[in-house]
């Protein structure tokens, strides 16, 4: 048993302390900036209720053994050590020795730094791993730069990099601890479950239970040992019942969502549409052609291409045949949210009840649309069902989940400052999968990269807002409107679609295209009276704290607190 379930937790009378003092906690508990807004709170909390500072120290040991390189984090634990001893002993310890070692930056270092982010940008292992190796085998500033690059090497795609950096440092004897714990994150994500779960159960659970503890589970269940990695999941639940995200996972592992049927899937449209990504296209077209999608219509639009993409569309209609397949050629690119508007347009489509939306760079699972389907069964007054978006090579790094918005409403921008009303919370995207999204819940919106959009909230709405063109915040825009309609979103994390490329957000590097998303969210920050957005919000936390409430109830019948 981890060190973790040995702690003294509060029982039910927690979550309504968090909901009426913390009400954004129910928003995810996997980022580490939220993990930090917490935990201070709990804090302020803990000095009238006690039961908030055990919630804390489980919460400080989580975000310590999911993220001991995190040297912001590190610093305002051990500054808390001193009126909240959220860290055992151990774990003290252990932290302040690598405190010690943190070298802070200089000069020099701030150009290497430069280097450092031009050669991420380059993408060559070997230049990368060349320029490594100098600063991690240097006693003085290693253990600080390893902090700095190992999640971007973990995120690399090249497994033998981060193995590379390990062996590079000098380990003193009280560090070795760290060193078996990033080695284990190492093997999570790059070995297969049954060889890297042997390095996470060799992890000293004092130091690194709740970590040990969980990954067990998960890679149980990806090894395809599902009721035993149940069990170990329900084991750091009961001593961490206030995480959001395991809660929301164990649920779905317990009452898993039923799955569409070939029949439904006639009430389907699938739509594409593509500008100069031929080759990128057709390998979408190749998945979803092996994919499970039963009787829906596949029309694709070709917004103005001047590369081989004709050719592209005429070779997938001959493959699925022109009553399967319908090609839309126009002369010009008119942006992502005209194309959808065209698609949603044509008569076949608005004769079917939904229609599923896919980027024309990603890679589909066979049984990709049963599963969205499966989501609409569960939530019928869904405007949009989406899923997990992820890299479309190990080690798999997250690109978005589930989007909602704090419980709040924003502040008034200060004279000069652009306003920013829209304060959507997006817990995910640039981290690992590590499982911790493999839930369904509702939600305020989803990934336009791959969903499925209800013709009813449609008509209900309007189409997509062509003043977002070209693109960036068109389908949030649409969820935000479909949830003032009564149609919020659905969200089935247990589908993941792989994406070959970045979003367009993510890929904007220069200063036309930062202006543009700068200008899209602007459109989008004042879009909403205060009276919309006090809706929007108070449906989101009204909904999201109901759904969690009644999944602990669920799990709590399979595994009862032993206090």
């Amino acid at each position: 048993m981890s060190t973790i379930a040995n702690l003294p937790f509060a029982g039910n009378d927690l979550l309504p302390l968090l909901k009426r003092h913390l009400p954004a906690w129910v928003l995810g508990s996997e980022s580490v900036t939220h993990q930090k807004g917490m935990l201070q709170g709990l804090g302020i909390l803990g000095a009238e209720h006690p039961q908030c500072i055990a919630a804390g120290q489980a919460l400080a040991h989580w975000a310590w053994s999911s993220a001991p390189l995190d040297t912001d984090l590190l610093e305002r634990q051990l500054a808390w050590q001193g009126n909240h001893p959220y860290l055992t002993p151990e774990c003290f310890r252990l932290a302040l020795s690598l405190a010690k070692r943190l070298a802070p930056l200089n000069g020099e270092d701030t150009e290497l730094e430069l280097t450092w982010q031009a050669l991420m940008e380059e993408g060559d292992a070997k230049l990368v791993r060349r320029f490594l190796l100098i600063k991690l085998r240097d006693p003085a500033v290693c253990m600080s730069w390893l902090a700095r690059v190992w999640r971007e090497l973990l995120l690399f795609g090249t497994p033998d990099l981060p193995m590379a950096a390990l062996e590079a440092v000098p380990w003193p004897d009280d560090l070795l601890p760290l060193r078996a714990r990033l080695e284990a994150e190492w093997a999570v994500h790059y070995h297969d479950p049954k060889e890297a779960l042997l390095k996470v159960l060799r992890l000293d659970a004092a130091l690194w239970g709740a970590w040990k503890l969980y990954f067990s589970g998960e890679l149980l269940l990806r090894a395809g040992q599902t009721s035993e990695g149940i069990e170990s999941l329900g084991m750091i639940w009961r001593a961490m019942p206030w995480h959001a995200n395991l809660t929301l996972k164990l649920h779905d592992l317990i009452h898993p969502l039923d799955m569409g049927s070939e029949a439904d899937s006639a009430r389907v449209a699938v739509l594409a549409y593509s500008w100069n990504k031929g080759d990128l296209l057709a390998q979408t077209l190749e998945s979803l052609e092996q994919s499970d999608i039963g009787q829906a219509g596949i029309f694709a639009l070709d917004n103005g291409s001047t590369d081989n993409t004709p050719e592209v569309l005429k070779r997938f209609e001959e493959r699925f045949g022109p009553n399967r397949f319908q090609a839309v050629t126009l002369p010009i690119n008119i942006g992502a949210p005209p194309a959808r508007n065209w698609l949603l347009s044509l008569p076949e489509v608005q004769a079917c009840d939904w229609a599923a939306f896919l980027d024309d760079d990603i890679i589909l699972p066979r049984d990709w649309l049963l599963r969205l389907l499966g989501g609409a069964k569960a939530m019928p007054s869904a405007g949009a069902v989406g899923c997990r978006i992820t890299a479309a090579t190990p080690p798999y790094g997250l690109q978005s989940g589930d989007y909602n918005v704090f419980p709040q409403m924003p502040r008034p921008a200060a004279e000069g400052e652009l306003p920013n009303r829209v304060l959507a919370f997006d817990n995910c995207s640039g981290g690992l999968d590590t499982g911790m999204f493999t839930y369904s819940r509702p939600c305020l919106s989803v990934s336009g990269c791959c969903h499925m959009v209800s013709l009813e909230s449609i008509r209900k709405t309007g189409p997509f807002d062509v003043r977002f063109n070209p693109s960036q915040f068109d389908d949030i825009d649409r969820d935000l409107r479909s949830c003032l309609e009564g149609m919020p979103a659905f969200y089935c994390g247990e589908l993941s679609i792989r994406h070959v490329q970045h979003s367009s957000l993510a890929k904007a590097q220069t200063v036309r295209q930062i202006g543009q998303v700068m200008g899209n969210k602007l459109k989008l920050d004042t879009k909403y009276s205060d009276e919309e957005l006090q809706r929007i919000i108070d449906w989101n936390k009204q909904h999201l704290w109901a759904d969690f409430e009644h999944r602990r109830r669920v799990i709590l019948n399979k595994f009862p607190f032993n206090f």
